[in-house]
Formats: structure tokens, sequence, C-alpha cells
């Protein structure tokens, strides 16, 4: 039976990573390299059976080990472990091979374990992105790599040779481009023509996905797709792409080579000017060393396995952040003194108010607790230079200077820190740009990452009520884009009379431990951020009444039993009640 962790194709505890066919009750089917399976098991021994010979590499406890042309049954441990619960990942390393899967075979009496639920991150790209000249190939490569690092599980949904733009591709094939075989189930090599014809579209509602990274263009430079025709079709890929996750963070990489580096700026400037704002430019120029005698290439146009962790080492700072759980905060504030720092309304500013100051050596401090802080105000023609600073460290100094003013814009952004508690410090130095007209700096807000993974699917409810259960009596539970905290939708409960609602998510497989619970909200009073089935009594918060957007939270959540239910309940006596809910996060503390 299902989710009794008997290693069989029913089993709930095995994690199926990247693009699987599962149509075959007897066979699931893994497509494009980097794809894999995960669990973890109990007992000594672990076996995998196959139904076609195949390449594959297993990770035991972190020890990798290739296996090669292997079919039937084939023993993962001919050396048993030490009895207790291990973990296992079995991958599809190379391009053309294939996971025919048939389950795993235990120990007597060992069960499958299922492992801590991750955010996916979805890498797109070409060979570079399947690792071809690396060692282990798509294990190896920057994408992988980066993947582990973050703690997340992670999809290469790429292929040597492959362009982006349809109809050019190398005489030796006739593969589609990327813009069309992305949205398919099958890797290039199944397609016998351009058109691709008969693989089966791929069902994006599968996997959600937080993290979009897009490294193409190498190979439509080496196939003269010209530049505007290029530009073009990767703006319409990321549209693309956006439809099918609304709601995720996409990256689009200056490719190594530098090829069509101005298209894909002018791409990602065109995608945020049509109002999305999650779509960001990378640059990777200076990353990799072509010079003569660099092992970071191995041909000129791969990297090595030298370069694939420079590029992981250079990426990953940058993808972490947007995997954390952001804490807007414009109330901790720690000022010199009040009398240097005068407040009011400033149209624009967050919750258009802020503070201000033109006194040399005039400072704010905000504690906080994360891995990353973010400065936010306004730039306008009488604004100087601040000096911005972490726990005491090395000032940077930051200009607020425009010659047109503009709120609550990012103005400096510290780098990835450890994880604890840190203190932001912003100083008025007195100085400023030869075209100010004079030194102020404000305090408006900081936006804290704090890290933490968000365990919550559709957190955002960018796709409606996806993967929440509702239920209401007298009212409605709906999805409305009215007015969102960010994105372009969130939750509602409403009711004009007597009425009660619900609206929740059940997250199981929890590691024991303590967690956080965040949500964004505005409404009528009364309504309840509650978290109950985690192995103790039902914890709770009460909103206030609020026109304006502000954050419930709820720590030190102790789950001892490997589950929780989140959710938010109304009830209403009389009159109307209404409640927007947005953002929400559950994380492991």
């Amino acid at each position: 039976m299902a989710g009794t962790g008997n290693g069989d194709l029913t089993d709930t505890n095995i994690n199926y990573v990247g693009r699987w066919d599962k149509g075959n009750s007897a066979t699931y089917r893994s497509y494009w390299n980097g794809s894999y399976l995960s669990t973890k098991f109990t007992g000594t021994t672990v076996k995998v059976k196959l139904a076609e010979k195949t390449v594959f590499m297993a990770i035991i406890d972190g020890v990798p080990t290739t296996h090669w042309d292997r079919i039937g049954t084939v023993d993962l441990t001919p050396t048993p472990l030490a009895n207790g619960t291990h973990t296992l990942k079995i991958i599809s390393k190379y391009e053309k091979t294939e996971l025919p899967f048939q389950g795993l075979v235990l120990d007597a009496g060992a069960s499958t374990v299922r492992p801590d639920p991750l955010p996916v991150v979805e890498f797109i790209g070409d060979s570079i992105t399947s690792g071809v000249t690396t060692t282990d190939v798509a294990v190896s490569d920057y994408a992988w790599l980066t993947g582990e690092r973050m703690g997340a599980d992670h999809t290469q949904i790429s292929y040597p040779g492959i362009t982006l733009s349809d109809g050019y591709h190398y005489s030796d094939n006739t593969f589609p481009g990327m813009e069309s075989l992305y949205f398919k189930l099958w890797q290039a090599n199944r397609c016998p023509d351009v058109a691709c014809t008969g693989n089966p579209a791929w069902n994006f509602a599968n996997y959600a996905v937080k993290l979009v990274v897009v490294n193409l263009g190498t190979n439509d430079a080496f196939n003269s797709v010209p530049s505007a025709t290029f530009q073009s079709r990767y703006t319409t890929f990321l549209q693309n792409i956006r439809a099918k996750f609304p709601n995720a963070d996409i990256f689009a990489l200056r490719t190594f080579g530098g090829y069509y580096q101005t298209e894909t700026q002018a791409v990602v400037n065109a995608r945020i000017s049509a109002g999305d704002a999650k779509v960001h430019y990378v640059d990777t120029t200076g990353w990799l060393d072509s010079s003569t005698g660099s092992t970071d290439f191995t041909d000129g146009v791969h990297p090595g396995d030298a370069g694939h962790v420079k590029v992981s080492n250079r990426l990953l700072p940058i993808l972490l952040p947007y995997l954390g759980n952001v804490t807007r905060n414009d109330t901790q504030f720690s000022y010199d003194t009040t009398a240097n720092w005068p407040s009011g309304g400033q149209n624009g500013a967050y919750l258009n108010d802020n503070h201000w100051s033109s006194v040399p050596n005039a400072y704010y401090q905000v504690p906080f607790t994360g891995t990353q802080v973010k400065l936010y105000g306004g730039q306008a023609p009488a604004h100087g230079i601040a000096a911005v600073s972490i726990d005491g460290g090395a000032e940077t100094l930051v200009d607020a200077y425009s010659a047109t003013r503009k709120d609550d814009v990012l103005l400096w952004s510290s780098p990835v820190l450890s994880a604890g508690s840190h203190t932001l410090k912003v100083r008025t130095t007195g100085a400023k740009n030869a075209s100010a007209t004079g030194t102020y700096v404000v305090g408006d807000r900081v936006d804290v990452i704090d890290g933490g993974v968000n365990l919550l699917s559709n957190a955002g409810f960018e796709g409606g009520l996806s993967g929440w259960s509702t239920w209401s009596q007298g009212g409605t539970v709906s999805s409305a884009t009215t007015q969102p905290n960010s994105g372009s939708s969130h939750l509602v409960h409403n009711g004009t009379g007597a009425y009660q609602a619900y609206t929740a998510q059940t997250l199981t497989g929890l590691p024991n431990g303590s967690y956080t619970v965040k949500a964004w909200v505005r409404g009528t009073a009364g309504h309840q951020l509650y978290v109950k089935g985690f192995g103790g009594s039902q914890v709770s918060v009460t909103s206030v009444a609020s026109n304006v957007y502000t954050q419930l939270t709820i720590s030190n959540i102790n789950v001892s039993n490997g589950s929780a239910e989140i959710g938010f309940w109304t009830s209403v006596g009389s009159g109307t009640g209404w409640l927007h809910v947005d953002d929400m996060t559950f994380y492991k503390q």
C-alpha cells in the first residue's frame, strides 16, 4: 500500500526530482540529465531495481559511486553499512541516460524515511549546464554544486548543443531550441526533428519552483542567430516561464563567453518594464579566466571542474538570499538622538513616512537576525552620502543623490552573512555628490532575509488556492488581485453577516524542532493565524484591525511528531468581517 516505506513505486517516502514519467505503474522513468530520486532508509543494505541497462550514480551518506551498464536488481551496498538511518540519491549523470526505476529492496524490517521537504531551483542551459568535460558531468557542474550547497532540490533542464532559438542548430543534429523544448517531457536526443513530434508536454503542476536560472546563448552565437532574433525570443521565453511559475525569481546569466550580453540585459530590462520585478540579470564578467595556462576552461568554451567550482562560488551568494524569508521593518530603528532625526510624512516612502538627518555623524542602528539586510530609502537632489556598516565593520559609502526624487528604492544590500544576530549602522557623513544641494540621509525601512527555507507551497497565493484546504459557512474563501502585499494575488476571507471560515495547509515529514510562521495580513480584527497538530497544544495569534498589511508571527513552535497544520481561522458573529493574507512563511529556526 502507498506510503508504507517499503521502497516500491507507491512509496511516498521517495522524492522524485526533475522530469519523471510515472504513467507506467511498473516503471517510473526519468528524463533530462541531473534528474534524481532521493530518500532515507533504515537498515544496512539497499538495492535498486532497474528495467533496462543504464548508467547512474548513487550517493549514500554523501559517498558517490558510479554504476555502469547495470540492469535488474543492483546491489548499492556490497559492503553492508552500519545499522541506522542513511541517505540515498540515485542520479542520471549523462544527457542521454534515463533511470527506468522499479523500486528499492531493503533489509527485512527496514523502511524508507521521507527526506526533508526542500525548495526547488531549476537550471536551464546547454552543455555547460550539463557539465560536459567535467569529471562527473551533471553531478559536478555549477548547477548541481550550487543546488546542493543551497540545501535545495535542483533540476538541470539542459542539453549539449542546444540553442535557445528554434530553427538554428549544428549540422549533426536537428534539435529544437530550448524556447520550445523546455516545455516538453523528453530531452533533445529523443527528438527526430525540430518539431520534436510526439514529445509530450511537461506538466508544470508536478512541482513548484522557487528559483529559475537561465544560461543560454552560447550555441546561438555559434549558429549565427541574429541578435534581434535572440533578444526577441529570449524575451518571449522568460514571459512563458513566468506563466508557468508565477511567483519564482528568474535569473538570466550573461553567458560565460560574453555572447549576447547586451541583448540579455535588454531582455531583463524589458521584463522589468513590463511589471515583472522578479527577473534579474547576473553579470558573470570576470568569473572565469580564459587566458593561457588557466585551468578554468578545458577547451575555451566548457569550464572544467575548477571552473564550475568558481562559478558556484560566485552564484551561490547571489541566489541564496532569494530562498530566505523577508521581514520588512521600519519600527526597530534606534536613533542616536531623536533631535537629530525628525520624522514626517513623505508620499511614496514606505508607509508614507520616514526620518531624515543632515547632522554630521548622526546615525541610526537596526538590530536584526538573519543572513542579509537590504536598506531602502529615498533618493533626491538634497540627499548626501551615508556610511553603512555591519557589526562595527568597515563602512561602505552610499550616495543617495538623484536629480529627481525617488522613494522606497534599494540603496544598499549587505553581503550574505553568517546566520545569527547582527546590527546595521547608517551614519551621515556630511559629504555629498557635487551635484547635490544637501547632505540629508534618510531612515525609511530595511528588509531582513532570515535564510530559513519556506516549507509552505503557494505561500503567496499566486496560484490561487492551490495547495490549500478551505472551508466556509455563511461567508466566502477566495483568492483575489485587489490589493496584494507583493506579487499579484492574495487570500480573502469575507462575509457580510455571521460566518466562519478557514484556510489551511498540512505539512508532513518535518524534521522535529523549533519553527516560525509569519504572514502579512490586513482587514477587520479577530482573525487567527494558528498552528496545530505538531505534537503540542494549538498556538495562535489574533489580527488587529488595519487597512495596511502588518505581519503576524508565531515563533518557537516545537514540532515533535513530524507534522503541522498552518492556517487562518475566521469566526464573525455579525456585521462585515474581512481578511486579506499574503506572503506566508513557515520555516525551521
